[in-house]
């Protein structure tokens, strides 16, 4: 396949970012490439967890059926002390957003389904053998110099660039972006498995003062242990036979046929100064590097796969000014940064090492029990915050009259029945924006409204009065935010965040209103 000279987005790096945002952006109507630097996809497996958010993100061009099936869904989390005693765990939890909220995979298999979903769309291609030699932008475009497997260069002109490269972005390096945070002191060994006798679907957190590790499901009848070394053990005694057999011995025998990689990593707590440099932007791995104690590295990267591809939609399709793109930083740093925060809490707090701080584990738990309610923000882990925005491409979030509205934050995902058929909500709203309604003289306002494009992507609108009356219904109690502004009218963004809320009566000029905020500045 030829590259092509000109296209609106190139995107460097085929890993689960650069896949997601390829096919976002085919699915807003956006032509992009995607250029990956080696011969053929990574046979091996990487990232383990697959959140609700980012089935949500998949759901929109159709992925999350085709995967759904592959994954293990996680029933939760126990915390093991030197005692062998659990004390602290936390459950499955609710589907507030129509799926499971972790959910086990194997990557090699997620990033197949994603690549067989580009392999079917006429709006994006990936190209392997394609190494990212330069990128020279001018006003209003980019040039990107690709050297392909006979080391012939070729130039794409593009409108934009997403560097989805990873942790040591090539394009992030050009362009003298500094990396913030730190890096852990510990190396861990990772090793995945198969026929692993446990099939409990708990992820296990050993938090030993001896040696710290960490049993998690896996797909195929497999599991991942990793272990923490300890100071003076050197990668090479990690790596050698014998070392991974020993430290398993505890939980498995183990065949060398069972071991499917094994791996050292250093884990970092690290991210970009800044995202965007005129028209290239980081994401991922490339943007931001997340310790694994929360399961949230590659689930970041969809986030912002998400956000930046339907923004750059209204820009090249409903004549956005470039300017709305400067709020892909603005609502994605602070949450990534605080995801990476709270990874690091975890690792500290539910895996110290150090004798001191397992005392001052054990003295905070006792401390907290006569405080039940704080005792489960710890112990349960009760941790990872609602997915809301307190700044970007939102109406009225300094304007809230109660703090239950739904503005800046992602919409529940109940299931619904509408005109005799029983779907996920955002089965119903397709992929650009949506109106909701769900009193009568929303509805009707709503009715009037003769528009059906928004910003240059679909205006879906959606009646659900909930009471009573024909259409749509929903008896879930994660419909219960929704009826909040069951006066007003919703516009939904098609991240499934909440863009602004609207009394029927002023339906068009709030429109009018938000859609100015994507205007060109004068």
């Amino acid at each position: 396949m030829s590259y092509p000279e000109s296209v609106q987005v190139v995107i460097v790096g085929s890993g689960p970012t650069g896949l997601t945002a390829g096919l976002l952006l085919a699915k807003y109507g956006v032509r992009s490439v995607i250029l990956e630097k080696n011969a053929a996809p990574l046979d091996i497996p990487r990232a383990i967890v697959l959140d609700d958010e980012g089935l949500r993100t998949l759901q929109v061009f159709g992925a999350d059926q085709a995967y759904l099936d592959l994954t293990v869904e996680g029933d939760g989390a126990q915390y093991i002390d030197d005692n062998g005693d659990v004390f602290g765990k936390v459950g499955a939890g609710p589907e507030n957003f129509g799926f499971p909220k972790r959910n086990f995979i194997n990557q090699p298999e997620f990033e197949k389904t994603l690549r067989d979903f580009v392999d079917a769309s006429p709006l994006c291609n990936l190209h392997y053998n394609s190494n990212v030699t330069d990128i020279q932008q001018s006003n209003d475009a980019v040039t990107v110099q690709v050297q392909d497997s006979a080391e012939v260069v070729h130039a794409i002109t593009a409108n934009f660039v997403i560097a989805a490269d990873g942790g040591r972005s090539p394009i992030r390096e050009a362009a003298n972006i500094p990396m913030l945070g730190s890096t852990y002191e510990q190396n861990w060994i990772v090793v995945d498995t198969l026929n692993d006798p446990d099939q409990v679907r708990f992820s296990r957190f050993f938090c030993s003062n001896q040696r710290p590790h960490v049993s998690i499901p896996a797909p195929n009848g497999g599991r991942r242990y990793e272990f923490m070394l300890l100071p003076g053990e050197t990668s090479d005694q990690a790596l050698a036979d014998g070392y991974v057999e020993n430290l398993l011995k505890p939980y498995r025998d183990i065949d060398q046929k069972d071991i499917v990689r094994k791996t050292l990593y250093t884990f970092h707590a690290r991210i970009a100064e800044t995202w965007r440099v005129d028209h290239v932007f980081l994401a991922g791995d490339a943007a931001h590097l997340t310790p694994p104690f929360a399961g949230q590295g590659m689930n970041a990267g969809l986030r912002d796969a998400a956000n930046i591809s339907w923004k750059i939609a209204t820009v090249l399709l409903g004549g956005a000014s470039d300017a709305v793109l400067d709020s892909y930083q603005a609502e994605r740093y602070d949450p990534a940064w605080s995801m990476i925060l709270l990874a690091v809490a975890m690792g500290d707090v539910v895996m110290p090492i150090k004798p001191e701080q397992v005392a001052f584990r054990e003295q905070l738990v006792k401390s907290m029990q006569p405080f039940p309610a704080v005792k489960d923000y710890l112990l349960k882990m009760k941790f990872k915050p609602k997915p809301r925005y307190d700044r970007g491409m939102f109406m009225g979030l300094d304007e809230l009259e109660f703090e239950a509205s739904l503005v800046g934050e992602m919409i529940p995902q109940p299931k619904i029945e509408l005109d005799g058929r029983s779907d996920l909500l955002d089965e119903f709203l397709g992929s650009g924006f949506a109106l909701i309604a769900q009193d009568q003289s929303g509805i009707e306002a709503m009715s009037r409204l003769s528009i059906n494009a928004y910003l240059g992507l679909p205006l879906a609108k959606l009646a659900l009065p909930f009471k009573s009356g024909a259409g749509a219904r929903s008896d879930s109690q994660w419909a219960r935010p929704l009826r909040t502004h069951r006066d007003e009218i919703l516009l939904i963004r098609p991240d499934r965040y909440c863009a602004a809320a609207f009394e029927p009566a002023g339906l068009m000029d709030g429109l009018l209103s938000y859609e100015a905020l994507f205007s060109k500045p004068e």
